[in-house]
């Protein structure tokens, strides 16, 4: 596996306690290590091309940017886009993971056309909203279909 190529995005989430978060990842949400030294707390995690850190908070003065509390990434979602959303969805509820948004579907605007995409959300143990997606179907855009892509 290649990390960091030039024009990846991977976030990087700081976590209140590391052994929780890594074993929500990789136990309950499928990702894999992809990078750890064991000892430390921060791991580069992976499921298909998504890559995510995750490290322990440690109050340095450098990178906070207001109070470290829960819940963690107040407006905004990461989006994974996955080949089979269903069995993801079906795993975590079996966990017992409580959805932070169920499943369900919605068509989206695309520039070429409308995708029709399967998703659901969940809160990982310090809050950030992680959105699971499935593109399962699109069509041709019609004249109208920009006049409706924000409702």
């Amino acid at each position: 596996m290649e990390f960091q190529k030039p024009g990846t995005v991977v976030a990087e989430l700081w976590c209140h306690d590391f052994h929780e978060s890594l074993a929500f990842y990789t136990q309950t949400l499928g990702f894999v290590v992809g990078q750890h030294k064991p000892g430390s707390r921060h791991a580069y995690l992976v499921r298909g091309g998504s890559q995510v850190m995750i490290s322990n908070f440690d109050y340095r003065g450098t990178w906070e940017t207001g109070p470290f509390e829960k819940p963690l990434g107040r407006g905004l979602n990461f989006s994974f886009f996955v080949d089979d959303v269903q069995s993801i969805y079906d795993d975590v509820k079996a966990k017992g993971v409580t959805s932070f948004v169920d499943i369900y579907n919605i068509w989206y605007w695309r520039p070429d056309c409308m995708a029709n995409h399967r998703e659901f959300a969940v809160l990982d143990p310090d809050g950030y909203m992680l959105r699971f997606s499935e593109c399962i179907d699109h069509r041709p855009l019609k004249p109208d279909d920009e006049d409706h892509m924000f409702e």
